[in-house]
């Protein structure tokens, strides 16, 4: 297997670790709606983090003890992830209380929109023209996910919250393209980004607590939000963003944000054949769009090379 994977080359190995994490992301939306029957967004998200983080650590002292010993710096050089993470981690577990996973989704790429804005104005990298014309088409995709030309700007309360997450995730993926540059290790990255973003979850936890009488140890009426729960903090948690950190160590942030909207359509996926959500032709449109947009950034971006 690892000969197999050695022998992909390296931009089109990054490539298929996004695929790969944005089906893991796709699910995720089901998950969380699984899992609010008995967690409220802030202990979900809580003991998503902490059994995530203490996992990690546990298998990383196992199976790399050297590396466990020389990553410690990666601590602090995920700091910046970990609070954009955080952040839209609890905006978007708060939306999904009153919005479906499929708009969930899609609301939430608008990053693709945002990334080569705030590439080009704070970090003053170079964007070419075809990043804002594909970032534009595939903005107008979500537009018809979203079902726009019938339901005109109807937001529920939810969507809102969602596009508080397209933010952070803007400000989220371009720190964890700052970040991967400088890790000593990917997976041990990974575990800070969640550590700092546990961390920022926790004021928020203690309000919820004292304002809300929000239990600590929620009362479980459904094995599947304990499964739920589990799923998130291995397949995603760990799993996904581990392998967006390593995908973005080779794919330039704009090209990485583009494979990323491949979660959308997979959420729908999911949604549809476990939550009975349905899209409508003009949705079903929006989705091919995107794919397709996916596909041809995919294209754009290739190196000359595609042995390097």
């Amino acid at each position: 297997m690892r000969k197999a994977l050695a022998a992909i080359p390296v931009y089109h190995r990054a490539v298929l670790e996004l695929f790969i994490a944005g089906m893991l992301w796709g699910i995720s939306f089901t998950f969380v709606k699984w899992a609010l029957v008995d967690f409220s967004p802030t202990t979900l998200v809580f003991w998503r983090f902490a059994f995530a983080i203490v996992l990690a650590e546990v298998m990383f002292f196992i199976f790399d003890r050297e590396g466990f010993k020389k990553s410690h710096r990666d601590y602090k050089i995920g700091l910046f992830a970990g609070i954009g993470l955080g952040s839209s981690l609890i905006f978007q577990t708060i939306g999904l209380q009153t919005t479906t996973a499929t708009n969930s989704s899609f609301i939430t790429s608008l990053y693709v929109v945002l990334i080569p804005f705030a590439n080009y104005f704070f970090l003053k990298t170079k964007v070419h023209w075809y990043h804002f014309a594909l970032s534009f088409v595939a903005f107008l995709g979500m537009g018809l996910l979203l079902d726009l030309p019938n339901n005109g700007l109807k937001l529920q309360s939810g969507d809102l919250f969602t596009i508080l997450v397209a933010v952070t995730s803007t400000f989220h993926i371009i720190a964890v393209g700052i970040g991967s540059k400088r890790m000593q290790s990917g997976f041990r990255f990974n575990t800070s980004q969640t550590f700092w973003a546990w961390i920022f979850l926790i004021p928020f936890l203690a309000y919820d607590m004292s304002a809300k009488d929000i239990p600590f140890f929620p009362p479980i009426t459904s094995y599947m939000s304990v499964f739920s729960v589990i799923g998130l903090a291995i397949l995603v948690t760990l799993g996904a963003f581990y392998l967006q950190v390593r995908a973005q160590r080779v794919l330039s942030t704009t090209t990485a944000s583009m494979l990323c909207l491949l979660e959308a359509p997979y959420s729908f996926l999911f949604a549809s054949a476990l939550l009975n959500e349905k899209l409508t032709p003009i949705q079903l449109a929006g989705a091919i769009l995107i794919l397709g947009i996916s596909a041809l950034t995919i294209y754009v971006e290739r190196p000359k090379n595609t042995d390097s």
